[in-house]
């Protein structure tokens, strides 16, 4: 869990202390045009990503010891994340060709796209499944720290705003090609001819995880995305300084709980149910205590991130931090049932159905919400999701526990 923090700082801090540096450089006009060409990109990134960070990390905790099923999943789920990344190239160009705040900045699109290649190449998952992030948690931060150097050192201003983005995505490139080279060296995997059994195996148990994650994001990033349709470039630089901040922390304390105790958990509950449950209960208690702190020091110190990182151009993103400082306690809680209860147990099949329904939710009440309250209404939309996602998740482990308990 520390080395995956450790991994998380270069994915999401490092790029965060840039922050003060290039909204001073790039005015919030600027900053709120290529965030919201970042929030549009990221829909690739989902589809590329498919969920094989939870489904075929699966796979590997429970087959890490068997050298030839390894390197079948492992190229099957390269050759299939190869396949969703070209998917993801025509899209974007559907788009260029349909939408006109992507046609005039193309360009901008098209090199925040390229961060995409490094995502096909960097095997999260599988370094998630064999539990050693080490080496390459070290890696991932010298990288990215070249990547805010060179931006420190190029940009210099407004006019040269593609070289933020541009660097960013090269960074992860390059993490991933050394990423990939460590992993063929390292664990000796060979290339094999993959079969079409264990491609149908990763493409099946990722499905309704990438349904999911699909869902979910309905009512984490379609927010902002649906906020361009109705306000200026201007408002979404506020919503987006604050949302950046918010992200950092969400994703410095609910994704190395959820990745770090996923394998764990799946081992457990392969030995017996009561053994998962008991551990999934005791984990419960920390995380939430610790998730409510965070969400209390983030309503506390908003004034002061919000001028440090954003500047006081940005004084307008204080109210927003303090609105989305529920967030840790709801999403990191919401995300441990899911991730660690629904799929630890092997009910994964109903989170696409709570994410459809939720997602589908949170977006008719963003355009409802959005017209009238501006980015407020963004953000109250994503709460009220997120409560949602816990209530249901929760009642749904709590039916499964009595059960198990009355048997």
């Amino acid at each position: 869990m520390t080395w995956l923090s450790v991994l998380q700082v270069a994915n999401y801090l490092i790029p965060l202390l840039i922050i003060p540096y290039i909204v001073r450089v790039l005015g919030v006009e600027l900053f709120g045009k290529v965030s919201y060409a970042q929030n549009v990109i990221s829909y690739f990134t989902l589809i590329v990503n498919f969920g094989f960070e939870y489904s075929v990390t699966r796979r590997i905790a429970i087959w890490k010891h068997d050298k030839d099923k390894v390197s079948l999943v492992f190229w099957s789920v390269m050759r299939q994340k190869t396949i969703l990344l070209f998917v993801s190239f025509v899209c974007l160009l559907i788009l260029y060709l349909c939408f006109p705040k992507v046609h005039n900045d193309i360009n901008l699109y098209a090199i925040i796209f390229i961060l995409n290649v490094g995502v096909v190449l960097f095997p999260t998952w599988f370094f998630q499944g064999i539990e050693d992030m080490g080496k390459m948690a070290v890696f991932n931060v010298l990288i990215k720290t070249l990547g805010l150097l060179l931006t420190v050192a190029f940009v210099h201003s407004a006019s040269e705003y593609l070289l933020y983005p541009l660097f960013t995505s090269v960074a992860y490139v390059i993490c991933g090609v050394v990423a990939m080279i460590y992993v063929l060296k390292h664990y000796g995997i060979t290339y094999v001819k993959t079969r079409k059994a264990i491609r149908f195996l990763v493409f099946k148990e990722g499905f309704p995880v990438f349904l999911n994650n699909l869902f979910v994001s309905l009512y984490t990033i379609a927010n902002m995305t649906i906020l361009g349709f109705f306000v200026s470039d201007v408002v979404i630089g506020y919503y987006s300084g604050a949302h950046k901040i918010i992200m950092a922390v969400l994703m410095f304390t609910s994704t190395p709980i959820n990745m770090a105790l996923y394998p764990n958990i799946s081992r457990k509950f392969a030995v017996s149910k009561e053994q998962g449950i008991a551990y999934l209960k005791n984990i419960t208690k920390i995380v939430v205590l610790f998730s409510i702190t965070v969400s209390i020091l983030v309503y506390i110190f908003a004034p002061l991130l919000v001028r440090l990182i954003l500047g006081v151009e940005f004084v307008s993103s204080i109210a927003m931090l303090r609105i989305f400082s529920v967030l840790p306690f709801l999403v990191t809680i919401a995300s441990l049932f899911t991730v660690q209860g629904l799929y630890g147990i092997g009910l994964q099949k109903y989170a696409p159905w709570i994410g459809c329904s939720i997602g589908i939710f949170c977006i008719v009440l963003n355009f409802v919400t959005i017209p009238r309250f501006g980015m407020y209404g963004a953000a109250f939309s994503w709460i009220i999701a997120q409560t949602l996602e816990l209530i249901i998740t929760g009642t749904i482990l709590r039916v499964y526990f009595n059960k198990q308990k009355n048997r």
